[in-house]
């Protein structure tokens, strides 16, 4: 549980010696902080089939704490396997830090991997170097939020004294600047990412994700004046307090923002394509939203034939999907309780056919992924400190809902 940089090293020393006797490695990994061990944990259910009692045996801690690295400018986080069949297997990937103080509430990383810590120029010199004199040409930066690394405009210059173009993945509008837009450009990006979630604002301030419709539209004409041609956004349907008027106003800001990408560049090329990327949202544990239930297949695929035969009427806009059903399988794992495992285990007997699993297991995955659940019930995560407190979530689970009713105006 947490960050592995240092934990990895006492679990193979741990395996070194007892490898031999599974039994007894299993139980030697209860004196380390961060294991987990489920066989070691007796746990009861109620006649409703909520979660009763966790209860740990023998040397098992009763609560599991995660691992959080001391130092991280100790390790030198880089990737050190690339293929070409990888998403950014192009590149060379560097971290920039940990975490993020954003809080948005659908958010995992950013809730678990607190406090934000970030990695010095310094340290990241030193392997911006070694990547160029290994012969990389384009290094990705990574993190929960990069465009929030505090020393971005240093690094970037270090990037470039080296002779390495520049990739990042996704960048908040509200933290865009000209001089990263700039660099971007110069590295031949010809894609911008950035993620509104939501389109309106008052569901982005509702997800704790305050970006307003004016940084979005300043966040287009950054991209038009640097000579970037494409556009890609990120936005999520099915979150708590999502209204039809949110959903219908996805297709309005994207008419929006094509009216200010729809102009040449300096060099008078056109605007390529705005592309909509539309994910499901899907709850996850120690969140704010671990409590909301997922929307489901049926409604979330009704929420995408809207905004697809909303954009269609524009000419240079794609729309990008998963699979809601898909989206109803991540729920499942997410929010599961360890039952789910038989589960997992036909899905793999049948060579991962999660559709035939899903049929034939006897389980109810409605039952832990549409359905409400109380303030009150066990939650199947509670015996896990990540470091964020359940009382902090519930608070701001309230807020969301109270939030939600506010005009943005008003805030």
């Amino acid at each position: 549980m947490g960050e592995g940089e240092e934990l990895v090293v006492e679990l193979i020393d741990a395996y070194r010696e007892r490898y031999h006797d599974r039994a007894a490695f299993l139980a030697s990994l209860a004196t380390l902080d961060g294991i987990y061990v489920p066989g070691q944990y007796d746990v009861a259910y109620g006649i409703d089939g909520t979660l009763e009692a966790v209860a740990a045996r023998d040397a098992a801690p009763r609560v599991v704490v995660k691992r959080r690295l001391r130092s991280v400018n100790a390790f030198e986080t880089i990737a050190a396997v690339k293929t070409p069949h990888a998403e950014y297997g192009h590149m060379a990937l560097l971290e920039v830090g940990k975490g993020c103080g954003r809080g948005c509430r659908f958010c995992l990383e950013g809730q678990v991997y607190r406090p934000v810590r970030h990695r010095s120029v310094e340290a990241l010199r030193e392997t911006v170097a070694r990547m160029a004199a290994s012969g990389e040409r384009r290094v990705g930066l990574v993190g929960a939020c990069v465009s929030d690394y505090p020393w971005l405009g240093e690094l970037l210059k270090v990037i470039e004294e080296n002779g390495l173009e520049l990739s990042i993945s996704s960048l908040r509008a509200d933290s865009l600047t000209e001089d990263l837009v700039a660099a971007l450009a110069r590295g031949g990006h010809r894609t911008l990412t950035m993620a509104p979630e939501a389109g309106t604002e008052r569901l982005r301030w509702a997800v704790r994700k305050p970006i307003s419709d004016a940084q979005l539209m300043t966040a287009c004409d950054l991209v038009r004046s640097h000579g970037i041609p494409n556009l890609k956004t990120y936005f999520m349907i099915g979150q708590p307090t999502e209204t039809s008027e949110d959903i219908e106003a996805i297709v309005d800001l994207a008419g929006r923002m094509l009216e200010r990408l729809r102009v040449p560049d300096a060099t008078g090329r056109p605007f390529g394509r705005l592309t909509l990327s539309i994910s499901s949202f899907v709850p996850k544990p120690w969140t704010p939203f671990q409590w909301a239930p997922f929307d489901g297949a049926e409604s979330l695929q009704a929420k995408l034939e809207i905004i697809k035969r909303g954009v269609r009427r524009f000419s240079n806009v794609r729309v990008l999907h998963e699979n809601p059903r898909e989206a109803a399988l991540q729920a499942l794992l997410a929010r599961g309780d360890r039952r789910v495992a038989d589960f997992l285990e036909l899905a793999a007997s049948y060579g991962g056919d999660w559709r035939r699993a899903l049929r034939e297991w006897p389980g109810d995955a409605e039952f832990y992924t549409t359905r409400d659940r109380p303030i009150g019930e066990r939650l199947p995560w509670d015996h896990f400190d990540v470091g964020v407190k359940k009382a902090g979530l519930l608070r701001e689970w309230e807020r969301a809902q109270t939030e939600s009713t506010v005009a943005v105006g008003a805030r």
